[in-house]
């Protein structure tokens, strides 16, 4: 077997051709057209599949060199565009969002554990197809998997493939729901598009974009991104860890809110089209390279009993977007589209509930409210929560 690295530069590449390969497919094929796929999730898929065909029919292992800056412009965006009134207006709804998921997540692994019961699988390995794997990601199912492998040797991989299983499910379903919910209750948006939100219809939108803007929007997307590094490094040797783009988002907040009012005399870029159209290149670069680069071998290694425990969480996962969620948040335009990023979150990732909320506010119109509120729910309160329900699952089931 011959393993091949590309380089960040060809990864690079790779990940844009990944892009176009989905929209081709997407703009070809009527049902994915109409379900509102993600481009990067269409062809990330076909790649990650071409990928794994390529080790038995060429004898070839490829690999892609990994990236956090396309991650990071993203919350950094976000941060930029999250004004102080905004997060204001939106606090209602993030106190009920966060809310939701807090029981989701709860959900999420008694599910995981009665069914692994129920199918003579060890309980505790039922957590890591539940929040751990889910809501936490590769990340947490790569971290906490030692800790259960005394319930199984297998903790880990089984982890990473319950959060793979996720992570396709939720950009497959999450922008289907949102649509339907829209369309289902007629729904419109309650934003106009004199301040384009994350997500708004670039590719619609005409001229008004100029170098200096672009350089402008470059500049303070840096800044937030050096300062969330330094912050972050600065939080661990006074031993509180928390993920990079949390920091990065923060300080995207603060630089969004504060330099306007130090400098108000600065041409500053918040939102203008611009800068949600670096963000939007950025999310669809990060999914597309994260979803080419997965293993999707890792499915195939789960045994009949796990995908069936992973099919009922996505079921449950819908149901609680379309009859917990939605109502939650108002019933309208917003809850919609957060309700279709809710179920990427609790699925994969937060980038894929961005990808899923993106899709729609492409099509139908723009949700501010929304890019605010899920990315802290999951960027930040959830994992917090989630540590603490892991912890007490480890005592509960691990001897």
């Amino acid at each position: 077997m011959t393993t091949i690295t590309l380089d960040p530069s060809t990864t690079f590449v790779a990940a844009v051709l990944t892009y176009f390969l989905g929209r081709l497919l997407t703009r070809s094929i009527p049902a994915l057209q109409k379900l509102r796929i993600p481009e990067a999730v269409t062809g990330g898929l076909v790649v990650a599949s071409l990928v794994v065909l390529l080790r038995p029919l060429a004898a070839v292992e490829l690999r892609f060199s990994p990236s956090d800056l396309p991650m990071l412009t993203v919350f950094a965006a976000i941060g930029l565009h999250a004004r102080f009134s905004d997060l204001r207006k939106g606090g209602r709804l993030l106190v009920a969002a966060l809310a939701v998921a807090v029981v989701t997540l709860i959900l999420q692994n008694v599910i995981g554990a009665s069914l692994a019961g129920l199918m003579g699988l060890p309980p505790g390995l039922g957590l890591m197809a539940g929040s751990v794997a889910l809501i936490g990601g590769h990340g947490t199912a790569a971290a906490w998997g030692p800790a259960f492998s005394q319930v199984s040797p297998a903790a880990t991989s089984i982890g990473l493939a319950a959060a793979t299983f996720g992570l396709v499910a939720g950009g497959l379903v999450g922008a289907p729901l949102g649509k339907a919910l829209i369309e289902r209750n007629r729904l419109t948006p309650t934003e106009t598009g004199d301040e384009p939100g994350m997500g708004d219809n670039q590719e619609t939108r005409g001229g008004g974009i100029a170098v200096p803007d672009v350089f402008a929007s470059l500049l303070v997307l840096s800044v937030a991104i050096v300062l969330g590094a330094q912050v972050n490094a600065t939080l661990k040797l006074l031993g509180l860890t928390l993920p990079l783009f949390l920091t990065t988002l923060f300080c995207g907040i603060l630089i969004g809110n504060l330099g306007p009012l130090a400098a108000p005399k600065l041409n500053w870029p918040m939102h203008r089209p611009a800068l949600v159209l670096i963000a939007d290149i950025a999310l669809s670069l990060f999914l597309a390279r994260a979803l080419m680069a997965l293993d999707l071998t890792l499915l195939s290694q789960a045994a009949l009993p796990l995908l069936v425990l992973l099919l009922v969480q996505v079921a449950a996962v819908m149901a609680i977007a379309w009859y917990v969620m939605f109502p939650a948040l108002g019933r309208n335009y917003d809850a919609a589209i957060s309700s279709s990023g809710f179920v990427g979150l609790a699925l994969g990732a937060t980038p894929t509930a961005l990808a899923n909320m993106s899709s729609l506010t492409h099509t139908y119109g723009p949700s501010a409210k929304s890019f605010v509120v899920m990315p802290l729910v999951g960027a930040f309160f959830i994992d917090l929560v989630n540590a603490f329900v892991i912890t007490a699952g480890l005592r509960l089931f691990v001897p």
